[in-house]
């Protein structure tokens, strides 16, 4: 065995070992030290992320990224374009592919190419890898910032540790750990927006507003889909306000404070949000939802109706559990929205383990997993809507403006770009938050416990499963 096989056998006890030991130390002590066992989780889940970014090449489960220095499009030649002129682009963005997007993610890339050049390094090859690792510690800081809005929420202690094992080895958050394009820092933006938005909804500070102002602008300035998060944290702000205003306690010294944060808010996130598409729109003309379409030509279109997309629930679409593409030998394109989010929110748009049925197996397992706990949450909905003693009105209304918004814009992008890479689970990111929070409430409030310990078994599976596909993976690379 050579030195990287003994390292990646090394790296694989690590990922499988740790949650291992947390696991049973949860069921020894009953959930004492929690902010211990969840430290383990997460540092389980930043080994297994920087594991997948240095294993994983820079050509390899990518969107749109395309070729550093190649000059052909994608998010790799906005990044050299600003690092080899030391500038963002001053012509049309629909003329080069992935140029629309805003620049703040490129921008931070370029400065760590020339950080790499000025040190006398190899960007093509250093360069590129530690943007990788660089993404790796996004996905961590995601992490970590999902953790502490859990710390704040009704939790109990054995409950806010499966809710951050459900997060941690979410398989979209580890693909996005070595993913070069924009979607992993948009994603750490949005997640430290609920974070700070939960924390204003127990204190109305100037500085949690500032901060929320800033998440949702850099995350905007990262990728506009951010601002779908805005109208969750509207309805806070707005349940924050009818709360002061109907309390006789509250003078209106206190309402027009918060007005002006409100004003703050506005006027710190805007410009930065709303720069790019705007600036676009007065020199070009590009509207400001401008999205690029692909052609019906194209090998990956969608040819069924609407209809027939939402509808059509025939069982052949569940006999694998990796995304269906016609042009590579399969039988139909991907067509089911939510089926296909259930299985790239997996195994993105790839087919795993090729030959290997022990592996493939774990794959299909964790697709089963994945559905069951889907359903779940459906079923926790109405008990954590109804439940009054613990779950704040501000909360409730964080979690529905997050996935109402969410989901339905993920289900309009499938209608307007009928595609099989528009059905894809970075378009969906904040749902993996929502559905830790709603499984948490499902755990506390079952009276018999019955479903509780039901729910949480499912998640540790999910986990192991989780685990155990993306360290094995490096020996799978294709």
């Amino acid at each position: 065995m050579n030195f990287h096989a003994g390292m990646n056998e090394i790296i694989m006890s690590i990922n499988l070992l740790i949650p291992a030991a947390a696991y049973l130390y949860i069921r020894r002590r009953g959930a004492a030290d929690t902010s211990v066992i969840c430290s383990l989780i997460i540092l389980t889940g930043a080994v297994l992320r920087f594991n997948y970014a240095i294993y994983t090449g820079a050509d390899v489960r990518q969107h749109d990224v395309h070729e550093f220095f190649a000059h052909n499009g994608g998010h790799a030649e906005y990044i050299c374009y600003i690092f080899e002129n030391r500038r963002l682009p001053d012509f049309d963005p629909r003329e080069i592919w992935q140029f629309y997007h805003p620049p703040l993610h490129h921008i931070v890339c370029a400065i760590v190419l020339t950080a790499v050049d000025t040190f006398g390094g190899d960007v093509c090859t250093t360069g590129v890898k530690i943007l990788q690792l660089l993404m790796a510690f996004y996905s961590v800081l995601y992490n970590v910032f999902a953790y502490k809005s859990l710390c704040l929420l009704p939790l109990k202690k054995r409950t806010l540790c499966v809710c951050t094992a459900a997060v941690t080895f979410h398989p979209t958050l580890i693909l996005l750990s070595g993913s070069l394009n924009n979607d992993m820092l948009s994603s750490l933006f949005g997640m430290s927006a609920i974070y700070f938005t939960i924390k204003w909804s127990e204190k109305q500070s100037i500085c949690n507003i500032v901060l929320i102002a800033v998440s949702v602008g850099a995350g905007m300035m990262t990728k506009l889909a951010v601002g779908l998060l805005a109208p969750g944290i509207a309805a806070v702000f707005l349940a924050v306000l009818i709360k002061s205003a109907a309390n006789r306690k509250q003078n209106l010294r206190c309402i027009r404070r918060l007005i002006m944060q409100f004003v703050l808010f506005g006027a710190i996130c805007m410009p930065i949000g709303l720069y790019w598409p705007v600036r676009n729109y007065v020199k070009f003309g590009v509207e400001l939802n401008y999205i690029p379409r692909l052609s019906e030509k194209s090998s990956q279109f969608i040819a069924q109706s609407a209809a027939e997309r939402f509808l059509n629930w025939i069982p052949f679409q569940l006999s694998s559990p990796f995304t269906q593409w016609a042009d590579v030998g399969a039988p139909y394109n991907e067509f089911n929205p939510i089926i296909a989010l259930w299985k790239n929110a997996m195994f993105d748009e790839k087919t795993f383990f090729d030959g290997c049925i022990t592996l493939q197996a774990v794959c299909v397992i964790l697709f089963v997993i994945n559905i069951v706990l889907s359903f779940t949450v459906l079923k926790s909905v109405i008990g954590f809507f109804s439940e009054k003693r613990r779950w704040s009105m501000e909360i409730k209304l964080l979690i529905a403006g997050i996935f109402i918004i969410v989901t339905g814009n993920y289900f309009v992008f499938c209608i307007n770009y009928p595609h099989v890479c528009t059905q894809n689970m970075r378009y969906c990111v904040p749902l993996i938050f929502t559905r830790s929070v709603m499984l948490g409430s499902l755990i506390d409030n079952d009276p018999r416990e019955q479903t509780g310990v039901f729910v949480e078994n499912t998640v540790v599976l999910f986990c192991f499963c989780s685990a155990a596909v993306y360290t094995a993976l490096m020996y799978f690379q294709s």
